[in-house]
């Protein structure tokens, strides 16, 4: 199912299927947790790209054009709230759908939800019903 490329004058394999996976960005500073996220997702024939915070969240959204964003708002360095505030600035958000995934959300979850933010899922959360929900925002 793959196909063979020659290149620098070694062969490397090139899974077709991987140009469909849809990719999923993982903004969060739990090294454990983002570990944990990465295997669940891989499983599930996700693609999956990490961050430590929002700062390489940008990065990455902008080198890898993910489908779903998993956001966690307390971060140090470049919080959720940093990067949700420079897609709106830039005027990214809603562009791409955004999972905040937060143990401590101070504030409203509606005024989170109206900024543009797909969906919220409180810490610790179901990861069946991560799994669908970022099915779902994917399709």
């Amino acid at each position: 199912m793959g196909e063979l490329r020659q290149q620098n004058g070694g062969v490397r394999a090139k899974r077709v299927a991987d140009v469909d996976r849809k990719r999923v960005l993982v903004i969060d500073d739990d090294l454990p947790l983002r570990g944990m996220l990465a295997a669940a997702l891989r499983q599930h024939g996700f693609q999956v790209l990490l961050a430590g915070d929002g700062g390489e969240g940008h990065r990455a959204l902008k080198l890898h054009k993910p489908d779903v964003i998993l956001l966690d708002l307390a971060m140090p360095e470049v919080n959720g709230w940093d990067f949700l505030q420079r897609l709106q600035e830039t005027g990214q958000l809603g562009k791409v759908p955004i999972i905040v995934v937060s143990a401590h959300l101070r504030v409203d979850p509606q005024a989170v939800l109206q900024m543009g933010v797909s969906a919220i899922l409180p810490k610790p959360f179901n990861l069946a019903e991560l799994i669908d929900l970022i099915e779902h925002l994917s399709q």
